[in-house]
């Protein structure tokens, strides 16, 4: 008999049921918190400014909320980005639900292998 276990992906989404926020905006906006630059934190997770900058701008946009302030630089330089009191909210939230939810699953995933699956369910 194979062994079966339960996984899962979590993300949120807004009134429309349009995906805002998951693994990849929570990373992204985590690195930026890190290194206080968009730029930067693109550049460190291996994809583009412009990608970057998408997805933010994207879940900006569904949430009606910003997440990251991003300020220009000058011909010199000097731009830099800072996560918004509303993003590391959400971020930390999300976190939370999904070890929740990972932690749930583990225990669930550990009583499975003491259930006889194959035995029909008692019925009344």
């Amino acid at each position: 008999m194979a062994v079966l276990t339960y996984k899962s992906k979590l993300w949120m989404v807004n009134g429309e049921g349009e995906a805002v926020f998951g693994d990849g905006v929570a990373e992204l906006i985590e690195c930026v918190e890190r290194l206080n630059s968009l730029v930067e934190a693109a550049r460190q997770l291996n994809m583009s400014y412009r990608y970057a900058l998408h997805r933010i701008s994207l879940a900006e946009k569904r949430l009606g909320e910003s997440l990251i302030t991003r300020v220009r630089g000058g011909a010199k330089g000097g731009g830099y980005s800072e996560v918004t009191l509303y993003g590391k909210n959400l971020v930390r939230q999300y976190r939370k639900i999904k070890k929740e939810l990972e932690t749930f699953l583990e225990e669930y995933n550990t009583d499975v292998y003491t259930r006889n699956i194959r035995q029909p369910p008692k019925t009344c």
